[in-house]
């Protein structure tokens, strides 16, 4: 088949980087079909010299979510595309080409969720309506775990034989890193301290990082020699009041930002790492948890959207993700209790692995194979009003 990858996400965020890990997979493990791929101008992908691009005339979100649904499916006929695989975005609505799309994220459809989000009109307008539209006509949707699979399912009526689970994979870059001096160099580049609790994620306001410098305040109390918190990830979508907390709390020089690190950097980062704080609210795919822990890092992450699913008893877990002196309690238990330490550190090696891209890359071709024989399916079928034999 001709299919369509339509890759336009930028780089930094975790859906996007995830995103591109799978689409380098699909592209080097395929044998059977013909890649196409949909990206922005000037888009930081691979080189992909061998496929065909096509690229989106407009950086104005409005302009481009219009031509892509006027424009595309023209585009698609004129390609004779067969499939259009949408990793990021909405594709074309209006096509009669199979799409499949990726839900990575359910929280916006929780009570409340557009709020915690702190969604804007325009954005309320494309999760309720153009995205709720796509889902409902996909031939395929992919969720990243369980409830991202199960919510949509549930509120759009997505038969279960057109959803599934589509695990993000783990990096084999993650992984124990034996170079001391290599941690040591990375520590000083991006002014690390020593010891540190580390925090891995933009920091948007419903990652519940308040939650996190309140159990600080609370840890130092009890433990003053405690390591620092490091956060990483880009500290722009902060609120105001985030760091006036910070100050109020005299933590100021308690807390590193390192804003955007190259994504090479990210292993040495965990490995010098006394333990990973996961605090987000919600979580469709823990992305650093996994991370970490195929790092041999503890991790101590609250009991909240696909956490359990992916860390599989190989987190220490908080119950209530805004009750700050559990969270402390469970971060001063994964510092002091070597015990603990040893068992997390453990059972995250073990965990790890069961995450790939290839075995993500295989169920994708899975799907593909379905859609195919369907397409072989309909093209034989007569016509109407053919007459059988004529």
């Amino acid at each position: 088949m001709r299919i369509l990858l339509d890759c336009r996400f930028q780089a930094g965020a975790g859906p996007n980087v995830q995103s591109r890990y799978l689409i380098d997979t699909l592209i080097r493990r395929n044998e059977d079909h013909e890649f196409v791929i949909l990206q922005h101008k000037g888009q930081d992908l691979p080189e992909y010299s061998q496929l065909e691009r096509i690229y989106v005339p407009f950086t104005n979100p409005l302009f481009e979510f219009a031509w892509v649904q006027v424009a595309l499916p023209w585009v698609m006929r004129r390609l004779k595309i067969d499939v259009c695989h949408s990793l990021k975005h909405v594709g074309p609505m209006f096509s009669r080409v199979p799409t499949i799309i990726h839900v990575r994220e359910v929280g916006h459809f929780r009570p409340g969720g557009m709020d915690a989000f702190e969604i804007g009109l325009a954005l309320r307008i494309y999760w309720t309506h153009a995205l709720a539209a796509a889902l409902k006509r996909a031939s395929h949707v992919f969720g990243n775990s369980q409830e991202c699979v199960d919510i949509p399912r549930e509120k759009f009526a997505i038969p279960v034989e057109k959803s599934s689970v589509l695990h993000n994979g783990l990096d084999r870059q993650f992984k124990i890193v034996g170079d001391a001096e290599a941690v040591a160099e990375r520590k000083r580049r991006y002014g690390l301290p020593e010891r540190y609790i580390l925090c891995v994620g933009n920091l948007y306001p419903h990652k519940n990082y308040d939650t996190v410098v309140k159990a600080l305040a609370a840890l130092r109390r009890g433990l003053p020699d405690a390591p620092k918190l490091v956060f990483v990830g880009d500290k722009s979508y902060a609120k105001p009041s985030f760091f006036e907390l910070i100050r109020e709390l005299g933590l100021e020089s308690e807390i590193v930002f390192t804003n955007f690190v190259e994504h090479a950097d990210l292993v040495y980062i965990y490995n010098g790492a006394s333990l990973l704080l996961f605090p987000p609210i919600h979580a469709s795919f823990p992305n650093p948890t996994l991370e970490a822990m195929a790092c041999g890092v503890p991790v101590v992450a609250v009991r909240r959207g696909a956490v359990p699913e992916i860390t599989a008893g190989a987190a220490l877990l908080v119950e209530d993700p805004l009750d700050f002196e559990e969270m402390a309690e469970a971060v001063r238990r994964g510092l002091e209790d070597e015990a603990l330490r040893a068992e997390l550190k453990e059972k995250g090696l073990k965990r790890a692995p069961d995450f790939s891209w290839e075995a993500s890359a295989e169920k994708v071709f899975e799907v593909y194979r379905k859609l195919e024989a369907g397409l072989h399916g309909r093209n034989a079928r007569p016509r109407a009003g053919a007459i059988s034999g004529a």
